[in-house]
């Protein structure tokens, strides 16, 4: 079992608390890490020491020097990205080929941003004789970044490479179901030499405690969040005591969206790629409602019909795996309660329970589980139930399409699978979401940036913007002529 610390100040502390916290394998119930529970005296003392590191070195301001400890750290990722990954579906319970492309895509991000860092730009004008206006882009400081378990590396590096890219020191909490695996990520930051100490800290502990006293202390200047949003809700009451910055990407009820002339193979596997199944449907992005034109909507079920059930559920680590458990018994037990639900409102096509074949009864396995045309106000067809559960309803007008595709509180993304770019594009402006993807589902670029509408969150990652978003502006007003002066 990992044996794990907190890093404060460039160095490695076993939390103040006798508490233990333990991060079991959703496949088996196996201990993987362990850790004692850190308390609000060690959140301060990360946050003093991200603050000493900001006040004492150089780093806010050397951006040569971000970039090449952002570029080592991509190296250092990419050296032991096949360890990173299986720690990663151990802990998680992922596929093994999903966690080897996260562990890359951490990588990337390191490597983009520390790209960027040399490229933070202000601007100046002269808009009235003898003035002269510098806008300059600065760090906010001190960043405490939250990071969920269902992308404990993505999902941390999203965050915290933009953020020390643009000059700011960091306090990382980690979720507590994935801590072992950020702690490995930790532990590459703290072996290269370019990250003064106290830059990156990092704290393990209850959100409670470790997630409260970030979102309260005066220290810290922004939090970046990845969790759902009711978490997301509860953090900005905290932080709005001392009016923190915020950077909030939240839960998500996405639609995927298949229209009558698309190509109904392709929609299909569109339909599956959506749901994530290879993460067990535990992406905030993922395509759970699946919106099909009338003309094809019971071809469509006959089919998801037929292939979920064939596929494999089983270990993340077995290369055969198509569908993993699900993160904590916790979470298997929330999904399976919504299951429930829909069972009461709704035809079930598919699935509905837990699978406990051999080796699954040890572990956290949901089936893959579709429901057929919900009502629109259900618990399962509103609400995010982070698992592989589908529900599916079918449209016949354009109206009645775009009434359910935007007939919720959430507005992270949307997919749109038809062979007319014009009816997709005249479709994807009127969806309320922050990315549509056509023809695809589920594809990112590290330039392009991400986030929601609604309550799905604030600001954006990826990108300029993802940079940007970790600076605060300098207006600096110079009186080029000293005898003249302006009042």
């Amino acid at each position: 079992m990992l044996a794990c610390k907190n890093f404060i100040d460039g160095n490695w502390v076993d939390p103040s608390s006798a508490e233990l916290m333990t991060s079991i394998n959703p496949a088996n119930g196996e201990p993987v890490a362990s850790s004692s529970k850190s308390t609000i005296e060690d959140v301060k003392s990360a946050v003093d020491s991200a603050r000493r590191a900001l006040e004492s070195t150089t780093w806010s301001e050397d951006a040569t020097l971000r970039a090449k400890a952002l570029l080592k750290l991509s190296s250092e990722i990419q050296a032991n990205s096949e360890r990173l990954a299986e720690l990663l579906s151990t802990e998680n319970g992922k596929v093994l080929g999903m966690s080897r492309i996260e562990a890359a895509r951490s990588a990337e991000f390191a490597e983009y941003y520390g790209g960027l860092a040399r490229n933070i730009f202000g601007r100046s004008s002269a808009s009235a004789p003898n003035t002269l206006d510098v806008t300059l882009r600065e760090p906010v400081g001190v960043v405490g970044v939250i990071a969920p378990w269902n992308g404990p590396l993505l999902l941390l590096m999203r965050s915290l490479a933009p953020a020390l890219a643009a000059g700011n020191a960091a306090v990382i909490k980690p979720a507590s179901y994935t801590f072992g695996v950020t702690t490995e990520l930790v532990r590459l930051i703290a072996g290269i030499s370019e990250f003064p100490a106290g830059v990156v800290n990092h704290v393990i502990g209850a959100g409670k405690t470790v997630g409260a006293e970030l979102a309260t202390n005066p220290g810290v200047d922004m939090i970046a969040l990845t969790g759902d949003t009711e978490t997301g809700r509860e953090v900005m009451r905290l932080a709005s005591s001392s009016l923190k910055r915020l950077s909030l990407e939240l839960g998500g009820k996405s639609p995927n969206i298949i229209l009558d002339d698309a190509d109904f193979d392709t929609a299909i596997k569109g339909a599956l790629t959506g749901a994530n199944f290879g993460s067990a449907g535990q992406i905030c992005y993922s395509g759970t409602r699946i919106l099909v034109h009338d003309r094809i909507h019971e071809s469509f079920l006959r089919r998801l019909g037929e292939i979920l059930p064939r596929m494999k559920i089983g270990n993340g680590l077995d290369p055969h795996t198509e569908i993993p458990p699900v993160v904590s018994k916790v979470q298997m037990e929330r999904i399976l309660g919504y299951v429930e639900k829909g069972k009461g409102v709704s035809r079930l096509v598919t699935g509905g329970g837990r699978a406990t074949e051999g080796e699954l009864s040890r572990g956290y396995f949901v089936e893959p589980t579709v429901f057929d045309e919900p009502p629109l106000d259900s618990a399962i067809a509103q609400e995010e139930i982070f698992g592989p559960v589908l529900t599916v309803s079918s449209f016949k007008t354009e109206d009645e399409l775009l009434s359910i595709a935007n007939g919720t509180t959430y507005g992270l993304a949307a997919g749109i699978w038809t062979k007319s770019i014009d009816r997709a594009i005249h479709l994807a402006k009127k969806i309320q979401a922050g990315t549509v993807w056509i023809n695809s589902y589920g594809r990112m670029s590290m330039s392009s940036e991400f986030g929601g509408y609604k309550q799905s969150g604030i600001g954006r990652t990826f990108g300029p913007e993802g940079l940007l978003e970790f600076t605060q502006i300098k207006r600096i007003a110079i009186q080029t002529d000293p005898r003249a002066l302006a009042f």
